[in-house]
């Protein structure tokens, strides 16, 4: 199966997150691919500025507040 982000392949279907890139998978999006909305402006500047991961962990962190 190919991540829908980076388009790496990963053998495990029950795999949550990208090992390569850090995209959540969901299962849904790898058994129908879908037409990839666009991204925002903040979305795109995290990618080209490789904070990726970070905000992520950022994001991830105050889901649990």
């Amino acid at each position: 199966m190919k991540c829908p982000d980076c388009n790496k392949e990963y053998s495990d279907p029950n795999q949550q997150i990208c090992e390569y890139c850090g995209t959540e998978l969901n299962r849904t999006e790898q058994i129908s691919p879908k037409v990839s909305p666009t991204k925002t402006k903040l979305e795109q500047f995290i990618k080209d500025t490789g904070l990726k991961e970070i905000y992520k962990k950022i994001k991830d962190s105050l889901k649990n507040v």
